[in-house]
């Protein structure tokens, strides 16, 4: 039996005795808990969850971008040590051997976390995969939508700006008519612009799409109106369990007119029998100046 067996072999046994929920190795796992997105200045709470019985666990590591930040080992005294944190402060009265949370988080302080697990019997220890945290700015407004016409004839296309309000990092725009998301393909990015003001020296950053929308595609009857809408997150998708840090929508409504189709044959005039009349009169006049004149012909 090799030493990976032996060890197996152990873990078995402490698993028997209700030290630790696990049979081997290869089922003992970790994984590092928290937000995705903190608002600048906010705090965090990172939990590193794992499924050893708390009992057998000897250490516990926490690391940001790499650098230890907090380390717990039982039996020591005193059980913590704490080491520099880039762009936060660590809440001590929170402080818990798998729980830390950071306060005040600036700009810096962005980046990846971890977690490590150690057992002492057997000596074993795992680290999670790497969390990623972005510290961001809040869109300082709704943004604001700029229809290219007043009123918009249903064969035609619908065409419109969308800017967001800036933020950090800058938002994502998505377009909706009637509450149904528009297919990318009919949307034209425009990437970001900065933004005059700051945020604690952070620049703010905004957003910019054009929609050009067929209204043919809606069927719509005469004089009906569209609503058009623009989405405006961070991200530019929702996460699993944060959904989105931040998300504010603008709708603003369209009038639409038909237009009605050109003519397919040239107008017809129509001559009254009185004027008929009069015209033949007046050829027959003609005709016989004619043959007064030239008796003879021609």
């Amino acid at each position: 039996m090799g030493w990976r067996g032996v060890l197996d072999f152990r873990l078995l046994l402490l698993y028997m005795s209700g030290m630790i929920e696990v049979q081997s190795m290869s089922d003992v796992w970790v994984e590092l808990r928290g937000p995705r997105y903190v608002v600048h200045h906010n705090s965090a709470t990172l939990r590193c969850n794992h499924n050893v019985d708390p009992e057998a666990l000897y250490k516990v590591v926490f690391y940001q971008n790499g650098q230890r930040i907090m380390k717990f080992v039982r039996g020591r005294d005193p059980p913590y040590e704490l080491y520099n944190v880039t762009g936060a402060n660590m809440i001590l009265s929170k402080l818990q051997p798998t729980t830390i949370t950071l306060d005040k988080m600036d700009f810096t302080a962005s980046g990846q976390y971890a977690c490590e697990i150690a057992l002492e019997t057997p000596l074993y220890s795992k680290i999670s995969n790497y969390h990623e945290i972005q510290v961001f700015v809040r869109q300082k407004h709704r943004p604001k939508i700029k229809l290219k016409h007043k009123i918009h004839f249903s064969s035609e296309n619908l065409e419109a700006k969308c800017q967001s309000g800036p933020a950090y990092p800058a938002p994502h725009l998505t377009w909706f008519i009637n509450n149904i998301k528009v297919d990318e393909r009919l949307t034209i990015p425009h990437g970001t612009v900065k933004a005059s003001r700051h945020h604690h020296g952070m620049p703010l950053s905004a957003t910019i799409s054009d929609l050009n929308f067929p209204l043919d595609s809606l069927q719509l009857y005469p004089d009906q109106t569209v609503e058009i809408t623009c989405l405006s997150t961070i991200p530019s998708y929702a996460t699993e369990f944060d959904g989105f840090a931040d998300v504010l929508n603008t709708t603003v409504t369209a009038k639409t007119s038909r237009r009605e189709p050109a003519p397919t044959q040239l107008p017809v005039k129509i001559i009254s029998p009185e004027i008929n009349v009069s015209n033949r009169c007046t050829l027959n006049l003609a005709i016989i100046v004619i043959l007064l004149v030239c008796p003879y012909g021609f």
